[in-house]
């Protein structure tokens, strides 16, 4: 979920827990408001009526409300309480045909005579569950245009205001070590964002520094490690070719030679690992797997037949994938290898190419081996010489630099199958 959505449903969220409650009081203090109006217009009503009643007698004798709305009614002598009592009640209204609510003042009043009379006075009020409807509709409302305004404020505003993280995001998808490749430079009113640009800028630089001397650590260690291994492979296979040792020691020379090529084997896949790993193989172009397999299995021709195992190939669907034409020769090799290495004679190799995967199954070993392990390094399940246990770690470490996976079946045969993404 993008940023500015996440921020927008918490808000959300919020706005529909605190409208509520602030309707809930802004109806009690409207209420309240209301009444007490009434109350004070009742009150002036009230010292309006009692001054007419003394200029005319005729109104203390008033027992039906009338037009007039109040009532004046005598009261034996007594002691009363004078002050003002506020209550509300319904009564029927002929233009709603139906209960509506009113207030009313009671109190009492002393003529110039000292006779006590009762004053009931009455006022329409408001509607409390026609207001209490017409605020819940105004809420919902209210709540609509505020998430409406949100949106348009979110789209608009915030879109103009993250646009300078965008272009740094962007900018970072795009760029790759080694290419001298540089952060595109961003002009944004937030600081914060200029800081960001800033520091990404400033490591960045340190990652290239750090990448160039790393690239430069491994072409000088292939140039020095190869050279010396390769020179004393030279020196023994001529010592052995011109020696009159006995076969014993023939035999230890040539196991000394088994094991300087096995360490130049080492020594290559090492260095491949660390160049996948450091992604230094960045050109890219469409790589047809159809033909690069046939390919392959042609240079492997001569490791099959020594091992009398079959290579079968069967394309179902052309595949076509855009990769390092050199990683995606190492990943078709190491596991066409693997198969042939890891097999038994008159066993087979085969490979099934359908649109979106590539299924390599061969013989062997009929216990399963332990897909948790097999892609660790210097994992091996046999002993023999010709595996480094870093094959199927190189075709872990390439696959983790494109969109593509690699899973281990055992169905009887021992099966890896690469699966592309669909187009």
């Amino acid at each position: 979920m993008k940023l500015q959505n996440y921020t927008l449903r918490y808000l959300a969220v919020t706005l529909l827990l605190v409208i509520p409650i602030w309707a809930g009081i802004f109806y009690v203090l409207i209420l309240d408001e209301v009444y007490d109006n009434i109350d004070d217009d009742l009150k002036n009503s009230k010292i309006i009526i009692v001054r007419h009643a003394f200029a005319d007698r005729k109104l203390l004798n008033s027992p039906e409300f009338g037009i007039n709305k109040f009532t004046i009614k005598p009261l034996p002598k007594g002691n009363y309480r004078t002050k003002d009592e506020f209550f509300s009640t319904k009564e029927f209204m002929e233009y709603d045909n139906d209960d509506e609510p009113i207030r009313i003042l009671k109190s009492v009043f002393k003529d110039e005579e000292g006779n006590n009379y009762e004053l009931i006075i009455k006022a329409s009020i408001v509607e409390e569950d026609e207001l209490l409807q017409d605020l819940f509709l105004a809420l919902i409302g209210l709540y609509i245009m505020l998430v409406i305004s949100i949106l348009i404020v979110n789209h608009l505003l915030l879109k103009k205001i993250w646009k300078a993280f965008h272009v740094v995001l962007d900018n970072l998808k795009e760029i790759k070590l080694g290419t001298g490749s540089k952060l595109k430079a961003i002009d944004s009113p937030i600081d914060e964002f200029n800081t960001l640009a800033k520091e990404v800028e400033k490591m960045l630089n340190r990652n290239e520094s750090i990448y160039s001397s790393q690239k430069q650590f491994i072409e000088n260690a292939s140039h020095e490690l190869q050279t010396p291994l390769a020179i004393s492979i030279n020196k023994l296979e001529l010592f052995a070719e011109n020696s009159t040792l006995p076969e014993e020691q023939m035999i230890e020379i040539g196991k000394i030679t088994d094991t300087l090529n096995r360490l130049t084997r080492l020594n290559k896949s090492l260095l491949m690992l660390s160049k996948i790993e450091n992604q230094q193989f960045s050109q890219e172009q469409e790589v047809d797997f159809n033909k690069l397999i046939l390919t392959l299995t042609e240079d492997y021709t001569d490791l099959a037949e020594f091992k009398k195992v079959k290579i079968i190939i069967t394309e179902n669907d052309s595949l076509l994938f855009k990769m390092n034409k050199g990683l995606a020769i190492a990943l078709i090799s190491n596991l066409l290898k693997n198969a042939l290495i890891h097999n038994h004679k008159e066993g087979f190799v085969n490979f099934v190419i359908n649109k979106n995967e590539i299924i390599i199954s061969n013989s062997g070993n009929n216990a399963p081996l332990n897909s948790a392990v097999i892609f660790n390094r210097f994992y091996r399940h046999t002993t023999t010489n010709e595996s480094t246990g870093l094959g199927l770690s190189i075709v872990k470490s390439i696959i983790n630099n494109y969109s593509i996976t690699v899973e281990y079946i055992f169905t009887g045969d021992h099966q890896f199958k690469i699966n592309f993404p669909k187009k």
